[in-house]
């Protein structure tokens, strides 16, 4: 059976000093972290739509407790069941609660969004990671653009391509769930051939990096995700052609890509110390 979440590679920073109904409230000498994991709706007999929007509304509750709201989230992630069938709804949701909290007017959160079925039977499950600075300037967050690939706002996809988080002592690059798509276009690459799919994907996340002065060599998390296992073989061969790539953040999963021509997904972060 599923279980309710993925297990993310995704390290909060500082040390821990509280927990949520979903998650963990960290500090650092900078901020205050909160990173939730598996947060469902309500009420999963509820419409897809309506689930949608619960579930956003219980992770804006569940940040209220740890004294932040959604203006606080960098990142978020989506694991819906069977998404293909009902994205026009859940778009519909996600863009209502973003316009009625003033996403747009400030920053969009990076994302992934993947197929999955978890255990609780509900339509979605959702992640979040938010920070609060401690002081104004101790921590502060901005979008980043993909060098290699458009905005997804602008093709309705209410999401970040990244994100960078600063702190006097650390930067972090943290890049949503990508794919291979075309340059300037929201078409898929590459349809049917993995493995140049996957040489697409990663060069657009290397770009990202880069654009900000790191490399691959920097990631410090990750987790692919293949459409199917008979995909990870030609993971591994890539993997094996890119040794500067840190194998330990190599993990694949078999999940839905949320496009029926998309073979592999990948999201990473990394870090550099100051």
């Amino acid at each position: 059976m599923q279980k309710i979440f993925p297990d993310i590679e995704f390290e909060v920073p500082g040390a821990v000093v509280s927990t949520t109904a979903h998650g963990v409230v960290a500090e650092d000498e900078w901020g205050r972290y909160a990173l939730l994991k598996g947060v469902p709706p309500d009420d999963i007999s509820a419409s897809p739509y309506e689930q949608a929007l619960s579930a956003f509304e219980a992770v804006e509750r569940e940040l209220r407790e740890a004294g932040m709201d959604f203006s606080n989230v960098v990142r978020t992630w989506i694991y819906a069941d069977r998404i293909l069938d009902w994205y026009a709804d859940f778009n519909r949701a996600r863009n209502g609660f973003f316009t009625a909290r003033g996403v747009y007017d400030r920053y969009v959160p990076a994302s992934t969004g993947i197929g999955w079925t978890s255990c609780l039977g509900a339509r979605l499950v959702l992640g979040a990671f938010a920070v609060q600075s401690k002081r104004p300037g101790d921590v502060v967050f901005e979008a980043l653009p993909s060098p290699l690939q458009c905005t997804a706002l602008e093709y309705g996809s209410s999401f970040s391509r990244a994100a960078e988080v600063r702190t006097p002592s650390w930067t972090r690059v943290i890049v949503s769930g990508t794919a291979s798509i075309k340059p300037d276009s929201h078409d898929v690459a590459h349809v049917g051939d993995i493995d140049a799919q996957i040489d697409c994907t990663m060069n657009a996340v290397a770009a990202i990096y880069e654009s900000r002065g790191l490399s691959l060599r920097d990631v410090s998390g990750a987790l692919v995700y293949l459409k199917e296992e008979r995909y990870r073989e030609n993971w591994e061969r890539w993997l094996a052609a890119h040794p500067e790539y840190p194998r330990e953040h190599s993990r694949a999963i078999v999940a839905d890509v949320c496009r029926d021509e998309w073979l592999f997904e990948i999201e990473s972060d990394a870090l550099k110390w100051k």
